[in-house]
């Protein structure tokens, strides 16, 4: 199963997500949906630079919205 992580700026939409990515939003970052069933290596909710880094290297694919 291929992981992508969905980094979405201020103001944009992103498109084509699945129920199994992972979608962080930025300003203020946080992590909003981490698969189904949740596979993402933290809970929902705020999350710090490290954090996002570590999703970074964990998922198959990063896009960036």
């Amino acid at each position: 199963m291929k992981v992508v992580l969905h980094l979405v700026r201020e103001n944009a939409a992103p498109a084509a997500v699945t129920e199994r990515d992972w979608v962080v939003y930025l300003q203020p970052t946080r992590l909003v949906q981490g698969g189904e069933p949740h596979t993402a290596p933290f809970p929902l909710g705020p999350i710090d630079h490290e954090q996002v880094v570590a999703l970074a290297f964990a998922a198959d694919l990063v896009v960036t919205w």
